[in-house]
C-alpha cells in the first residue's frame, strides 16, 4: 500500500505533513487507540474533510509517515554498495530514538494493526523490488519475519543483551540473504 501522494500541489502536501508529524506528536504520549481523527485534525490544524480528502483511516496515516520517513533517510545517504545496510541502521536507529511512539505503532497490542500489514507489505514490495528473482512466498515470508524481528526488538526491555540498532540491521540483512539467496544486499532501497 503506498499512500505518500503523487501530487505537486503544494497545499496538499502542506496537509498531509501536517497531519503525519501530528500523529507522531500524539503516538509519543498516547496510546493509538485514543486517538481520534477529531483528535488528529485539532492537532494536525486541519480540518475533517482535509483528512478525508487525503486518508481514509489513522492507520493510512501511519504508514505514510512510516514511508516518508524511509524516503527521507534514503535521500540523506549517498548512493553505494553499503547504502541499504546504511538506510536500515539509519531507520532502526530512528526507531530506537522515538521507541515509546514506535512501541505503539508496531508493538504488541497497537490499535494500528492495518498500519503493521501495511509497513509489513511496503517491506515486501522492496524486498521484491531489491530480489526480484526471489519468490513472492519468499518475499512474503522475508518482510513478515524482518518486520517481527524489528517488532520484538524495539518491545524488549533495555538489557546488555539488546542489540544495538547497527547489530540488528547486521544481523537482519544476514537472515534476508540467506532466505532471498546470497546478494541480496538492498534490503530495503525505496
Amino acid at each position: 500500500m503506498n499512500v505518500i501522494a503523487d501530487t505537486t500541489d503544494p497545499r496538499a502536501t502542506r496537509s498531509r505533513t501536517q497531519l503525519t508529524d501530528a500523529l507522531g506528536d500524539l503516538l509519543r504520549c498516547q496510546d493509538a487507540g485514543a486517538i481520534s481523527v477529531s483528535a488528529l485534525c485539532a492537532a494536525a490544524g486541519v480540518s475533517r474533510p482535509t483528512f478525508y480528502q487525503h486518508f481514509a483511516t489513522i492507520d493510512e496515516v501511519a504508514v505514510a509517515s512510516v514511508e516518508r520517513r524511509f524516503v527521507r533517510l534514503r535521500a540523506e545517504l549517498p548512493d553505494g554498495p553499503d547504502t541499504p545496510y546504511r538506510l536500515l541502521v539509519a531507520f532502526l536507529s530512528e526507531l530506537e530514538a522515538e521507541r515509546g511512539a514506535w512501541q505503539r505503532t508496531l508493538g504488541g497490542r497497537t490499535a494500528l494493526v492495518a498500519t503493521r500489514d501495511a509497513v509489513e507489505g511496503w517491506f515486501a514490495d522492496r524486498l521484491a523490488e531489491s530480489k526480484p528473482t526471489a519468490s513472492p512466498i519468499e518475499v512474503r515470508y522475508a518482510a513478515a519475519g524482518f518486520l517481527g524481528v524489528v517488532r520484538a526488538w524495539l518491545l524488549q526491555p533495555d538489557a546488555p543483551e539488546r542489540p544495538s540498532a547497527a547489530d540488528l540491521a547486521a544481523s537482519l540483512v544476514d537472515v534476508s540473504s540467506r532466505v532471498l539467496g546470497a546478494g541480496t544486499g538492498s534490503t530495503l532501497e525505496p
